[in-house]
C-alpha cells in the first residue's frame, strides 16, 4: 500500500515561497542571458559579400567580434574548388584569411565557412563575390 505525504504551508507562506522562487529564476536569468547571446558574429568580409571586383582579390577574408576557431573554409568559383595557397584553418582568432594559390578568373565566386565560437557554439555562413571579365 503506498502512502502519500503532502504538507500543507498556510497560504501566506506558499505566496512567498512562489515569489522568492520567481525572484531567484529571473536573477539567474538575468546573469546567464548575456552568456548565451556571447558567441562570436561576423562583422565583415573581404571582398565584400555581394561585391562586384573589376580585379582579382588578393586575399579572402572573414572578421567576427570575437575569436573563433575555422573549420572549413572553401571557396568555389567558375572553374569549381579554388586552390588556397594559405590555409585559413587554426587557431582561435577574430580575422581569419586564405589567399588564392592563382590569381581567381573573372566570374562568380562563393566562400562557405564554418568555425567553432570562443564559448563552444559552432558557426556557419558563406557569402558570393564576383569578378568581371
Amino acid at each position: 500500500m503506498k502512502r502519500v505525504v503532502t504538507l500543507a504551508l498556510p497560504l501566506g507562506q506558499s505566496r512567498r515561497n512562489a515569489k522568492r522562487l520567481a525572484l531567484a529564476a529571473g536573477c539567474t536569468l538575468m546573469l546567464v542571458s548575456p552568456l548565451l547571446w556571447a558567441h562570436a558574429h561576423i562583422t565583415a568580409t573581404e571582398p565584400e559579400a555581394g561585391a562586384i571586383l573589376e580585379q582579382a582579390p588578393e586575399r579572402l577574408e572573414l572578421r567576427f567580434d570575437s575569436p573563433i576557431r575555422i573549420t572549413q573554409f572553401e571557396v568555389t568559383g567558375p572553374e569549381g574548388t579554388v586552390e588556397l595557397g594559405e590555409d585559413p584553418l587554426g587557431p582561435l582568432a577574430e580575422t581569419h584569411g586564405a589567399v588564392p594559390a592563382e590569381t581567381l578568373a573573372p566570374g562568380d565566386y562563393e566562400v562557405v565557412w564554418r568555425g567553432i565560437a570562443e564559448d563552444g557554439h559552432t558557426m556557419s555562413g558563406g557569402y558570393r563575390f564576383a569578378i568581371q571579365e
